[in-house]
């Protein structure tokens, strides 16, 4: 009788989840053209949009079960602004619009003013630009002491404890790569950043991933690298992990490739949240 196979570590997801429904409106598909008038700052498209999405968030993260679920939520509209901003947009532009947009949904999720908007409140007070973090925050506290409840996960929102870490590459400097094995309540996940030092030392792709297999993973990469002559492995520890992020996070992020470009648009920012965490932890 054969075996049943190994399910594999998945991105991000350790089941089918239903499709974000942000590109749902009442009236109108979503399109690129929104994100278009968020960089030429259209208040009338941006105010429209914003209801739309922040409903669609908001019903998503109620549906979600974990911290991490609810997280990548958040990610997944990063990820879709970053794909369908314009190609001449430059970093700062995009940025700009994502910030936009979040003040946006803040405003809107506080107004609502129910528990299933205090989690979004949560989850963009934990992901996204630092303006639009202590903005949800503050926002979030104030529903929070009127009576609105928050959700089981939301005290270990972004906190989530480090199990191990590892640190490998190639020996000439070019490339190297951290993977980082967290733990939310007896669920694991695992972070993986890619680090491209000929290209400036910036983020190249990182990526998340749940799943029996996360736990194997460091295994596995330290036995691939043990194969290859010109490659080294090494188990590092949060203090060795944070100074590794903070300096890649430090530079410009480089991604190449149409996946990578998507990867960093998602996780860049849960990257920033992790390293920040550990770095709080260690006292920096």
């Amino acid at each position: 009788m054969a075996r049943k196979q190994r399910s594999a570590a998945r991105r991000n997801a350790t089941r089918q989840r239903p499709a974000l429904s942000v590109a749902t409106h009442p009236s109108n598909r979503y399109k690129p053209d929104p994100i278009e008038s968020l960089l030429a700052q259209d208040d009338v498209v941006l105010a429209d949009l914003a209801q739309a999405v922040t409903e669609s968030l908001a019903a998503e993260i109620a549906r979600a079960r974990t911290a991490l679920a609810a997280e990548m939520v958040l990610c997944e509209v990063f990820r879709l602004t970053g794909r369908d901003a314009p190609d001449d947009a430059d970093e700062v532009e995009r940025l700009d619009a994502q910030t936009a947009l979040l003040h946006q949904v803040i405003e809107h999720a506080h107004a609502a003013g129910t528990t299933e908007h205090l989690a979004l409140l949560r989850v963009c007070a934990s992901l996204g630009p630092d303006a639009t973090r202590a903005a949800a925050a503050q926002a979030a506290d104030r529903l929070n002491r009127a009576g609105v409840t928050d959700r089981p996960w939301a005290p270990s929102l972004g906190r989530p404890s480090l199990l191990r870490a590892w640190h490998y590459g190639d020996i000439f400097g070019s490339q190297a790569s951290v993977g980082a094995l967290f733990d939310y309540r007896g669920r694991e996940h695992l972070l993986m950043v890619l680090i491209d030092h000929g290209l400036g030392g910036g983020v190249k792709d990182c990526w998340v991933a749940e799943g029996r297999r996360t736990r194997q993973m460091r295994d596995e990469v330290a036995a691939k690298m043990a194969a290859e002559e010109d490659a080294f492995f090494e188990d590092i520890d949060a203090a060795a992990l944070t100074q590794l992020l903070e300096s890649a996070l430090a530079q410009a992020p480089c991604p190449e490739q149409r996946d990578q470009i998507d990867d960093v648009a998602a996780y860049l920012h849960l990257t920033r949240s992790r390293a920040a965490h550990l770095a709080q932890l260690a006292g920096n």
